[in-house]
Order: structure tokens, then C-alpha cells, then sequence
């Protein structure tokens, strides 16, 4: 989450609501910033992993 830490918490709110006036869904921007934390890949390459 090195991005978002070098972000203020109005930073982050400002852009929810910049998001939300994009039409962006509440799970669109959790994945935005899930995606922007890295945690989505980390949940796909933990999941292909077990696959294996």
C-alpha cells in the first residue's frame, strides 16, 4: 500500500468522491484501491498457488 501511505486521508476521501462522481460502484472503488494496493494480484497469485 506504498501509494496510499504517502497519501493524506483527505487525499484518499477526494478521491472516492472523485470516483463516485465517475459512477464508480462502492466494490468498483474498493477494487480501485485494492488494485492500487497491490492486494488483488497478491490474492490471485496466493489462489493459483493452491491450484497447483
Amino acid at each position: 500500500m506504498e501509494v496510499l501511505r504517502s497519501m493524506t486521508a483527505r487525499e484518499v476521501l477526494n478521491l472516492i468522491d472523485w470516483l463516485k462522481s465517475k459512477n464508480f460502484t462502492n466494490d468498483d472503488i474498493v477494487d480501485c484501491i485494492e488494485s492500487v494496493e497491490g492486494k488483488k494480484k497478491a490474492d490471485k497469485e496466493g489462489k493459483k498457488e493452491k491450484e497447483d
